[in-house]
């Protein structure tokens, strides 16, 4: 292969560059596992981290998305990595935005997450 034909495979079909920061397995999965990507607001917020049986809880407040998003996408998706995985790509950064890769399978919950996170 050539040196073009191997930096093409870092990028998306559509001229989008995928997340950044990867290895090369991360790399293919996103390269070439079929599926729905979807852009949501990167997470801000409280999240519980435990909750005792008097009704008391700890909670803090967090800005990592595997806090905010990752309960509810293994929940309904599967596995963090191989059903689905996240990542910040092209201008995420800047527009404060996080890209959400969901296999095919499961290209339902794109639609739900999109909608529920937007």
């Amino acid at each position: 292969m050539s040196s073009s034909e191997i930096n093409g495979l870092f990028f998306f079909p559509s001229g989008r560059y995928m997340p950044m920061g990867l290895n090369i397995w991360q790399k293919l999965w996103w390269r070439f596992m079929p599926g729905v990507v979807v852009n949501v607001k990167w997470p801000k917020g409280w999240v519980v981290l435990h909750e005792a049986p008097d009704g008391s809880c700890v909670a803090t407040e967090s800005a990592d998305p595997n806090d905010h998003y990752r309960p509810w996408m293994e929940q309904h998706v599967g596995r963090q990595g191989w059903d689905w995985n996240w990542g910040m790509a092209d201008r995420d950064a800047e527009l404060n935005r996080l890209t959400i890769k969901i296999r095919q399978k499961y290209a339902k919950y794109a639609t739900i997450a999109a909608l529920r996170w937007s």
